[in-house]
């Protein structure tokens, strides 16, 4: 059965929490032989998206460090495999949102379900939401979408620190898979 393979990562931060992309990292990607790539934001330097374009397609969205592609790229993207509709956002939102955020993080924790309750609104006909922000892979179906961050290649998530990406597949009978993968 066709399928299209997607490689999906988030919050690259180079080089302010990593000064590049690993070439272990590099490695693997081109050894998926993915059809395209999704950034989901805070790529903080544009080489990064050029590096990535040397391996597939690329489509990518603004997080909130990326001031030096502000006007370049998008907040959103949204577009379709095989009829299956995807979103790519960072997630985090507007300004007052970010804040608002951030606080609930200081003194409750990371709390996945805030997302989820959040992430439709800003894409309500989305079979597949793809965003990044906060480090924590997330790889979850829950009526009918499939949440999707992949993590971050470079500083992982607030609680472990495991570094991951990840790859949805959309076959063309409408079946997606979604995969997070660690970083070695």
């Amino acid at each position: 059965m066709k399928s299209f393979k997607i490689g999906v990562i988030s919050d690259t931060h180079v080089p302010d929490r990593s000064p590049e992309i690993s070439t272990e990292f590099l490695s693997t990607l081109i050894a998926e032989k993915v059809d395209l790539i999704l950034h989901a934001g805070d790529i903080c330097l544009p080489r990064v998206l050029t590096l990535l374009e040397t391996i597939a397609p690329v489509k990518a969205v603004l997080g909130n460090r990326d001031f030096l592609l502000t006007g370049k790229i998008p907040m959103v993207q949204k577009f379709e495999v095989f009829g299956i509709k995807i979103v790519l956002m960072h997630g985090h939102m507007n300004f007052l949102v970010y804040w608002l955020d951030k606080l609930q993080y200081v003194f409750g924790g990371y709390s996945r379900e805030r997302y989820i309750r959040r992430l439709p609104k800003a894409a309500p006909d989305a079979s597949v939401i793809v965003f990044g922000h906060t480090h924590h892979a997330e790889n979850i179906m829950k009526e009918g979408i499939l949440y999707f961050n992949p993590g971050s290649i470079t500083y992982g998530d607030s609680i472990t620190r495991q570094r991951t990406w990840g790859i949805i597949e959309v076959y063309e009978n409408g079946r997606v898979d979604g995969k997070i993968i660690p970083c070695g």
